[in-house]
């Protein structure tokens, strides 16, 4: 059984989405552990899971009286299943909301990577995020992480941040453990044949998609950082003073999020260039 939590926060239209693809690309046994927050209504979710069977693998756990920070929710929910689970060889993943699989035996090729490092997970390497200590780089990003359920609870691993020195993303603490431990992970690095953006809309190892942003405004470091005369003047803020890219970048954003949603094979074919299923 492989075990996979997710966080869906404020909306749930990525969950069908989520959910089908892991339904339709994962061949093992699998429970989804999935935490909610701040849904917009409460009979939202029920009419979801009533409409869409996928959702039958969902466990849904409310995070209300769970500190607000995303890798916060992550470990509680991985100390549900840590404590629950008795096969601690049995897969732990987790996917961000707008993350899941796009090619057959994903599970099974992440399975078959254990019997070379403890751990693998997508690394943004695309990303250069100047303002993170060199030392915090390249770090294992919890769009998507995969280890086995002892691996997670022996080491007491966990997705805490360290904002003193910059490191105010969930996983670059958990780099620094690797480094320290001497374990080793193995990463997935963006396989995009063709980029609509430099860090949103990312294929990693040609198996799993994570869209960026998807339930937040579409507005990263990339956007500032790669636009260096706006950087230089506006920094961090340039959002503040270029509103419009996130208009733009929010219009791209629900193009694509249309288009995976009514063609199958958009992913597979536009951002990698792979024929039809």
């Amino acid at each position: 059984m492989i075990h996979i939590i997710t966080n869906h926060h404020q909306t749930p239209r990525w969950l069908p989405t989520q959910a089908t693809y892991l339904a339709r690309y994962t061949n093992q046994a699998y429970k989804v552990h999935c935490g909610i927050t701040e849904f917009p209504e409460e009979t939202c979710l029920n009419e979801l899971i009533s409409r869409y069977d996928v959702l039958k693998s969902y466990e849904f756990h409310k995070l209300e009286g769970v500190e607000n920070n995303h890798g916060t929710k992550l470990g509680y929910l991985a100390d549900l299943v840590t404590t629950e689970e008795m096969n601690g060889e049995a897969p732990l993943v987790f996917l961000d909301p707008d993350a899941f699989p796009i090619q057959q035996r994903w599970d099974e090729f992440v399975t078959s990577e254990f019997n070379r490092h403890p751990a693998l997970a997508i690394s943004r390497e695309e990303n250069p995020e100047p303002l993170l200590a060199d030392d915090y780089k390249p770090y294992p990003h919890p769009c998507f992480f995969a280890t086995t359920l002892n691996f997670w609870k022996e080491h007491k691993l966990s997705w805490e941040i360290d904002p003193d020195r910059g490191a105010d993303c969930a996983g670059q603490v958990l780099k620094k453990w690797f480094d320290s431990s001497k374990h080793t992970w193995s990463r997935l690095l963006r396989t995009n044949c063709y980029d609509l953006h430099p860090l949103n809309y990312g294929v990693y190892g040609n198996m799993i998609y994570h869209h960026g942003s998807g339930n937040r405004p579409v507005y990263d470091s990339i956007d500032i950082w790669s636009r260096p005369a706006l950087a230089r003047k506006y920094g961090v803020s340039m959002d503040l003073h270029f509103p419009e890219l996130l208009d733009f970048n929010q219009g791209v954003s629900d193009l694509v999020f249309e288009a995976i949603n009514t063609n199958s094979n958009f992913i597979k074919m536009y951002f990698c260039g792979e024929e039809r299923e």
